[in-house]
């Protein structure tokens, strides 16, 4: 394991890092290469206890559809259902399924879109909402992209907003500038649980360092949300657990974020130095401490590497 870990590193840092020229360029080139290194990411989108879809209840009103990697919120209120983020066609069909099994004669009131990614917001058709909600700011991204399946909104929220539907109180909060500008977090008080959308994890490691992430501004999220007081808390991806696993996980990102600083410190920016394998010297700098302390978890070696590259690019430009 450590060896193909090591070999991930070596030539993602190739391709990846300017000023990094130990590698040689037959290997950094090979398709064969690359391709091996990129299937070693794989076993983190699937396997046991991932792959497969159900319908879990995870309060008194509250349920939580978990397809594959992906996970959403469904809430029960006397007005219909209010679903957070379909994701996709595929999953949206097959949640359409399962609502109509568990809640047979009720239509879905409510679809909140708790960003604009295109990964959590197609196939709300198929749910055949009454309104549509997001934050104002996602229209203008979606117009500047292939955005089919995207459906348009009947209101636009803007900052904090608190929405009673059916019964229930929904705290949705402002993420600010953090994963993308656009993003809510949900509080749901009677029910002492937060979802977050690309905001934490239980016991795994961030996809790909977390793409579209403003680091200072992510940590500043998380922070404020830690400071609810809150049992559940479900994520976007993967498994479901409580507030401390939402503390654990912004601590391993702040860890990740710190030694990378630390070593680029040491080691200076990519690219700035005396011409020696840079990359090489980050890896042992942020990888040791960070398995020691978070090896066991989902996903750390499949994306190590990639953690490590987008957390010292993003200290070397300031994001």
């Amino acid at each position: 394991m450590k060896k193909s870990l090591l070999l991930a590193g070596a030539v993602f840092a190739a391709v990846t890092i300017s000023g990094c020229s130990y590698i040689p360029s037959t290997l950094s080139s090979s398709p064969f290469v690359l391709k091996t290194v990129v299937r070693t990411v794989d076993p983190y989108f699937h396997g046991e206890g991932i792959d497969g879809a159900r319908l879990e209840k995870v309060g008194k009103r509250i349920f939580s559809y978990q397809w594959n990697w992906y996970r959403n919120l469904v809430i029960a209120t006397d007005e219909g259902m209010v679903v957070i983020d379909p994701m996709n066609p595929q999953m949206a069909a097959d949640l359409r399924k399962e609502l109509g099994k568990a809640f047979p004669g009720q239509k879905v009131h409510t679809l909140i879109y708790s960003h604009y990614h295109l990964d959590h917001t197609r196939g709300g058709a198929l749910l055949d909402p009454a309104n549509v909600l997001a934050h104002e700011k996602c229209a203008s991204y979606w117009d500047q992209v292939e955005h089919e399946g995207v459906l348009a909104l009947t209101r636009t929220l803007s900052g904090d907003t608190t929405l009673v539907i059916g019964g229930v109180e929904i705290r949705a909060l402002y993420m600010g500038d953090s994963h993308t500008d656009t993003l809510y977090a949900f509080h749901i008080p009677s029910e002492r649980l937060v979802f977050t959308a690309d905001l934490g994890l239980v016991r795994t490691m961030a996809p790909d360092g977390v793409p579209d992430r403003y680091a200072p501004g992510y940590l500043k999220a998380m922070d404020r949300l830690i400071a609810i007081d809150f049992d559940t808390f479900i994520p976007s991806h993967f498994g479901y657990g409580n507030k401390q696993d939402l503390v654990d996980w912004r601590n391993m990102m702040e860890d990740g974020r710190r030694l990378a600083r630390e070593a680029v410190r040491r080691n200076g920016t990519p690219g700035v130095g005396d011409g020696s394998p840079q990359m090489a010297r980050y890896f042992d700098d942020v990888y040791y401490p960070m398995r020691a302390k978070y090896g066991a978890w989902h996903g750390f070696n499949e994306m190590f590497v990639l953690n490590l590259v987008r957390d010292v690019i993003g200290e070397s430009l300031g994001y």
